[in-house]
């Protein structure tokens, strides 16, 4: 078996690992299931030869599911990025709850008389 068809079963994985239902239980798995499948792409990409003509039927089909892989990987991120920074948003409002005034500042409505 050639190493263009051992990277097209190792990109069909990966294809696979980014399509599924991602959710706040799961997304650790799948994240860490995702970048498992990249690095043995990655590691795989140093053997990668120029394709003869039965494998450019391959390479075709490792770029055409390439496209969706990188597309679903940016809505994948995307979504993550908003929940950290969601994350943080409510942390910060906890603490303006907890504590609402913690940024006044001290002299704000004081009057000091500088007469002695």
């Amino acid at each position: 078996m050639g190493v263009w068809s051992e990277f097209l079963k190792v990109t069909i994985k990966l294809d696979d690992a980014v399509h599924q239902q991602v959710d706040e239980r799961n997304r650790a798995a799948v994240v860490a299931e995702v970048e498992e499948h990249l690095a043995t792409r990655e590691s795989m990409l140093e053997l990668l030869e120029q394709p003869n003509e039965r494998e450019k039927a391959i390479v075709q089909e490792v770029h055409k599911r390439d496209l969706k892989i990188n597309q679903k990987l940016e809505f994948l991120f995307d979504g993550l990025k908003r929940d950290m920074r969601n994350a943080k948003k409510q942390k910060s409002s906890k603490q303006r709850y907890v504590n609402p005034y913690q940024s006044v500042s001290g002299y704000d409505g004081m009057y000091l008389d500088h007469k002695k």
